[in-house]
């Protein structure tokens, strides 16, 4: 969701968003720790480029509430712009 707004915010509103989540969870010092989070997005997004689409990705998964929120996790992100 955060995504295709901040897509619309740029003037590049998506025709489809879909992301995928992979969490990891460990046990560290003895608790469940949720140690890394892969993302997997795909997008439709008519007018845009794809440098300008990464920039938009990377920017959403350091500013997304849920990201800020898990922001002890490493996220990873794989973000493909789709034709």
């Amino acid at each position: 969701m955060a995504l295709s707004a901040n897509l619309e915010k740029a003037g590049h509103p998506a025709k489809r968003v879909s992301t995928t989540a992979t969490v990891k969870l460990e046990m560290v010092g003895g608790g469940p720790k949720i140690t890394t989070i892969d993302l997997k997005t795909e997008a439709e997004v008519p007018g845009i480029d794809e440098s300008k689409f990464r920039e938009q990705a990377e920017h959403t998964r350091k500013t997304c509430p849920v990201s800020v929120v898990l922001a002890g996790a490493q996220i990873n992100l794989d973000a493909k712009l789709v034709r």
